[in-house]
């Protein structure tokens, strides 16, 4: 018995992404050229603000740089191995970023303080201004923080998922590449003692009859 597996065809349209236009190893360098272009801006940006801000932007961006780098480095050099530690800490992003969302909405409810907190340190928000402009600048900051981590969200996992398609490409392509053998080979006594004669028979035309 031997298994065969159907032909490795790289132009199959599971490994096409963005409405089946960009093939999935291209998609995939755009995205780790993305994730690094997104964290040098959010470094940038964040080292800008306050003291704390700067403080977690610079722990976070230490790891980013080893993820998002391993990631950039296996998109264009092919090595699937080297996506694994994104696809680990991206599955764990998107859980992180889920909590974040339902902790900030609780604490809308609960502890107002930490929503002013945030608002001063992210949103710019200026607590010395009138209680009306204060409260509607609040607000936005409210509305316009929720909906980006909704879409952050899921552009993550749009990425996850096109990263997910890209490992299983390069895994699909080096899996094709193996040979298929029989499952069982058995050898008889004979088989196993039996001797090769090495010579050469004699071509039909030169045989002789006496």
């Amino acid at each position: 018995m031997s298994t065969t597996s159907p032909p490795f065809d790289q132009n199959d349209k599971k490994y096409f992404h963005f409405f089946g236009k960009l093939h999935v190893t291209k998609a995939a360098r755009i995205v780790s050229v993305l994730y690094v272009v997104l964290i040098s801006i959010q470094l940038i940006f964040t080292i800008t603000r306050s003291l704390t801000a700067a403080f977690f932007s610079l722990i976070s961006g230490a790891f980013s740089i080893v993820i998002f780098g391993a990631l950039l480095y296996g998109t264009f050099k092919e090595k699937r191995l080297y996506v694994v530690p994104y696809l680990i800490f991206q599955a764990l992003s998107l859980i992180i970023t889920a909590l974040s969302l339902f902790i900030f909405i609780i604490a809308i409810a609960v502890d107002s303080t930490t929503v002013v907190a945030l608002g001063e340190d992210f949103g710019s928000v200026d607590p010395n201004v009138s209680q009306e402009d204060f409260n509607r600048a609040m607000t936005t900051f409210t509305v316009v923080f929720i909906l980006f981590l909704c879409i952050s969200g899921f552009v993550q996992a749009y990425f996850l998922e096109i990263v997910y398609s890209f490992y299983h490409f390069l895994k699909d392509r080096e899996t094709s590449f193996n040979f298929t053998f029989d499952n069982t080979v058995s050898y008889g006594a004979g088989d196993v003692f039996a001797t090769v004669d090495t010579n050469t028979p004699p071509a039909y035309d030169n045989l002789e009859f006496k």
